[in-house]
C-alpha cells in the first residue's frame, strides 16, 4: 500500500530528475554563451552567432514533433530519445574540426530542445493539480542552477580547453544523466504510434516548413542589421519567409495530424502567451549572449569598458544573474498560484527591462555588474515559470504536450532572434581590422533594444485577459474544456428535439 509519505517522495524523485534533464538544454545555452568569445576566434563573428543560434532554430522544428511524439508514444519515450540525441550532438561539436560539422552538432543539440515541455507535461500528469504550479516552478528553476553554476564551469573549461571543453562537459552529462532519468521516471502507458489513430500521426514536413520559416527570418533579420534593409539578400530572405510561412499554413490548415495545431493558435489566451513569450525570450537571450563577451573584451586603446576578464572571471561579475533566475522559479510558481500567471510574467518583464536598460549603461561601469545581474536573472527566472503556467491554464489535458510544446517553441525563436539577430546590433560599430572588437556603443544599443522588446513584452502581456485568476494547473483549461463539451451537447440534443 503506497502511503501520503512514499507518493510525495516519489514526486520529490520525479521532480528531481526532470530537473537534471531539463537542465541540458538551459545549461548547454549558459555554457556556450561564455564560450562566444572563443568561438569567435576561431570562426569569427558571424560564424559564432551562428554556433549560438543553430541550435535553437532546431529546437524549433524538434519541439512540435517531440510534443505531438510525447502524445503518442509516451513522454518517457521521448525525454530517453531526445537526450540521447543531444549527447550524440555533443560528442560531434567536441570533436568537429570544421564549422559545418560544428553547425551539424548543434542541430543534433536542438533534439532536447522540447525536453521541458515535454517536462511540463510529465509535471501535470503526475502531481496533484494544486501542486502543479509550484512544480513547474521548481522545474523552471533548473536555469537558475545552469545560471549560477555554467558561467564558472564555462569558464573554467573554456580558459582551460577553449569551447571544446564545453561540448565534452555536456557530453560527459548527458551519458550520467539518462541512465537516472530510465530508472526515475514513470512509465509510459502502452501506447504505440504505429497503433495510434490516422490523426496523430507526424507531421514532419509540416514541422520543417516552420523551422525552415524562423531560420529564413532570423537570418534576414541578422543580415538586414549587418548589411542594410534593402541588401538583396535581406529582400530575397524575406520572400522565402513568405513563401514557407504561406505553405506552412496551407499544409497545417485542413490536416487532421498537424506539426503545429492552428486550433490552438485560433485561442486568444494560447496566441497572446505565445507572443509575449517570444519578445520577453528575445531581450534576455540578447543580453545572455553579449554580457559575456562585452566583460572578455580584451583591453584597447579607445575601449573604455574593454576589462579584459577571462572567461572564468566573467563568471564572477555575473552569477548573480543565476542566483536571481533560481529564486524566480519557485517564487515565480507562488506568485501564479495565488494572484495568477499574467501578474507573474508582468512582474518579470518589468525586471528584465530595467536590468537591460542597466547594462545599456555597464561600458565603464563594472562595478554595477552584480546588481543589475541580480534584477535580470529574477526577471528571467519569473518569466519561464509565468509562461509555463499561463499555457498550462490555457489547454486542456489531452492536449499538455502539444501546448507545452508551443511555449518551447516560442522561447527557442526568441533565443535564436535574440542571440543571432538582436545581438548582431553590436556588429554596426566595430572596431580593428579583424571584426572582433566593438564599441561600447554598439553593446549600449543592442541592450537598449532588448530592454525595448521587453517593454512590448510588457504591453502585450498587459492586455491579455488570460491568467488574471489563480493558477489552478491546468483544471480552468479542463473545466472550460468540459463546459464547451456540455454546451454542444445542449445545443445538439435541442437540435435534435
Amino acid at each position: 500500500m503506497t502511503t501520503n509519505a512514499d507518493s510525495r517522495l516519489r514526486q520529490l524523485g520525479i521532480l528531481a530528475v526532470l530537473v537534471l534533464l531539463t537542465e541540458t538544454a538551459p545549461l548547454e545555452l549558459s555554457l556556450v554563451y561564455p564560450a562566444a568569445h572563443s568561438l569567435a576566434q576561431s570562426f569569427g563573428s558571424a560564424g559564432a552567432d551562428a554556433v549560438t543560434g543553430a541550435v535553437s532554430l532546431a529546437a524549433v522544428v524538434c519541439i512540435p514533433l517531440l510534443g505531438r511524439i510525447a502524445d503518442v508514444v509516451g513522454k518517457k519515450r521521448v525525454l530517453l530519445w531526445s537526450g540521447a540525441v543531444f549527447a550524440v550532438g555533443s560528442l560531434l561539436c567536441a570533436t568537429a574540426g570544421s564549422l559545418p560539422l560544428l553547425l551539424l552538432g548543434r542541430v543534433l543539440q536542438g533534439a532536447v530542445g522540447g525536453a521541458l515541455a515535454v517536462a511540463y507535461a510529465v509535471v501535470r500528469d503526475t502531481f496533484p493539480r494544486h501542486r502543479v504550479p509550484v512544480a513547474l516552478g521548481v522545474v523552471s528553476s533548473g536555469i537558475g542552477i545552469s545560471g549560477i553554476v555554467a558561467p564558472f564551469l564555462g569558464g573554467a573549461l573554456v580558459d582551460r580547453y577553449g569551447y571544446r571543453g564545453v561540448f565534452w562537459f555536456l557530453f560527459a552529462l548527458s551519458v550520467c544523466v539518462l541512465p537516472l532519468a530510465a530508472a526515475a521516471l514513470p512509465r509510459d502507458g502502452r501506447r504505440d504510434a504505429t497503433k495510434a489513430p490516422p490523426g496523430r500521426r507526424l507531421d514532419i514536413p509540416g514541422a520543417l516548413l516552420l523551422g525552415l520559416a524562423a531560420a529564413a527570418l532570423v537570418w534576414g533579420v541578422g543580415t538586414g542589421v549587418r548589411s542594410g534593409w534593402a541588401a538583396p539578400a535581406v529582400l530575397w530572405a524575406l520572400l522565402v519567409v513568405l513563401l514557407l510561412t504561406v505553405g506552412f499554413w496551407r499544409r497545417e490548415r485542413d490536416r487532421p495530424d498537424p506539426a503545429i495545431d492552428l486550433a490552438l493558435l485560433a485561442d486568444p489566451a494560447v496566441r497572446g502567451t505565445l507572443i509575449a513569450a517570444v519578445l520577453t525570450t528575445t531581450g534576455t537571450s540578447t543580453v545572455a549572449y553579449l554580457l559575456p563577451q562585452l566583460l572578455q573584451t580584451p583591453r584597447q586603446a579607445g575601449l573604455g569598458y574593454a576589462f579584459g576578464l577571462g572567461a572564468l572571471a566573467a563568471a564572477g561579475w555575473t552569477f548573480t544573474l543565476g542566483l536571481g533566475a533560481l529564486a524566480g522559479g519557485p517564487a515565480g510558481g507562488l506568485l501564479a498560484r495565488r494572484r495568477g500567471p499574467r501578474r507573474t510574467a508582468l512582474t518579470a518583464q518589468a525586471l528584465i527591462a530595467i536590468g537591460a536598460l542597466g547594462f545599456a549603461a555597464l561600458p565603464g561601469q563594472r562595478g554595477l555588474v552584480l546588481l543589475v545581474s541580480l534584477v535580470f536573472g529574477l526577471g528571467a527566472g519569473l518569466a519561464y515559470v509565468g509562461f509555463a503556467n499561463l499555457i498550462t491554464e490555457a489547454v486542456p489535458d489531452e492536449r499538455a504536450a502539444t501546448g507545452t510544446a508551443l511555449i518551447a517553441v516560442a522561447n527557442q525563436l526568441g533565443a535564436a532572434a535574440g542571440a543571432s539577430a538582436l545581438a548582431s546590433v553590436r556588429t554596426l560599430h566595430p572596431v580593428g581590422p579583424d571584426g572582433t572588437l566593438f564599441a561600447g556603443t554598439g553593446y549600449r544599443l543592442a541592450f537598449a533594444l532588448a530592454a525595448g522588446v521587453a517593454l512590448l513584452a510588457l504591453l502585450t502581456t498587459y492586455r491579455m485577459r488570460h491568467g488574471r485568476t489563480p493558477a489552478t494547473g491546468g483544471a480552468a483549461a479542463r473545466r472550460t474544456d468540459s463546459s464547451t463539451a456540455v454546451s454542444v451537447d445542449s445545443a445538439t440534443t435541442k437540435e435534435k428535439i
